[in-house]
Formats: structure tokens, C-alpha cells, sequence
């Protein structure tokens, strides 16, 4: 059995292997775990967040106007700064396939090409993200 720290560096490598550079063709600019792409009026970010209790992660997308953000507090994140986490409306894609709050578990025992196959999900996935992004639910291109 591995240890949470060796799955890790394994999902890891996998992401890093096979879907960044699905992002990267897909024009996002940015270093794991934050991207982000511009595309007209408003900014895709995507982030990748994992569980500090479980082997699993989740990929974050909001949007983010053209100016960044300025937080409720006054600070203003610039846009080369903006990360998905920043915007308070983000989605999990493999939410709507699985409609639930969706998680990529990446558990060795289910599997042993598991690494891969979950950062192969996350590109298999990529419809859900462009639909979100580009309806942009809660209208975060125009907000400053």
C-alpha cells in the first residue's frame, strides 16, 4: 500500500503528464495548480484543490472579468493574479456528468493506472467547463 504522500506525487505526475498539456492547447497560461485563459471579455481560471484528509481532488472554474477582482474587503487581485479560489461562485467539473459535488478519487487500490485515468477525466470532462465558462452563470466577466 502506498503512502498518501507517494499517490500524491503520482497524481502528480499525471496531471502534469496529461492534462496540463490539454491546457496548455487549449491556450491557459499559468503553473499547477493555477491557470488561467483569456478569452475576449472575461478571464477562465481553473484550479486544481486536493483534500489534505483523502486521495482525491477537485477542479475549481470560475470567471473573472477582464480588471480582476476586488475583494469584498477592498483588496484588488490583478488579473495576472486571479485564481479560481478568489471568485466566490466556481464550479467542480464532473459535477453535472455526476451530479453531485464531484471529486477525482485516485486510489491506488481501485486501480494501478488510476493516476492517469483521472488526469485523463479531467480532459474527458472539458465540455462541462467550456458550457459553464461560457454561460457564465453568475455573470463574473462583468464584475470588477
Amino acid at each position: 500500500m502506498m503512502s498518501a504522500k507517494e499517490k500524491r506525487l503520482l497524481m502528480d505526475k499525471a496531471i502534469k503528464e496529461f492534462t496540463i498539456p490539454f491546457l496548455r492547447k487549449e491556450g491557459f497560461k499559468g503553473s499547477f495548480p493555477h491557470f488561467r485563459r483569456i478569452t475576449g471579455d472575461r478571464i477562465n481560471l481553473l484550479t486544481f484543490q486536493f483534500s489534505m484528509s483523502a486521495s482525491r481532488f477537485v477542479v475549481e472554474i470560475a470567471n473573472c472579468s477582464l480588471n480582476g477582482v476586488t475583494m469584498i474587503w477592498g483588496l484588488h487581485i490583478p488579473p495576472a493574479k486571479c485564481t479560481a479560489h478568489d471568485m466566490s461562485n466556481r464550479f467542480r467539473i464532473g459535477s453535472i456528468k455526476h451530479q453531485k459535488d464531484y471529486w477525482f478519487l485516485f486510489d491506488e487500490t481501485l486501480s494501478p493506472d488510476i493516476f492517469k485515468a483521472k488526469a485523463k477525466e479531467v480532459v474527458s470532462l472539458w465540455d462541462e467547463a467550456e458550457k459553464w465558462w461560457q454561460d457564465d452563470p453568475y455573470q463574473q466577466r462583468i464584475s470588477t
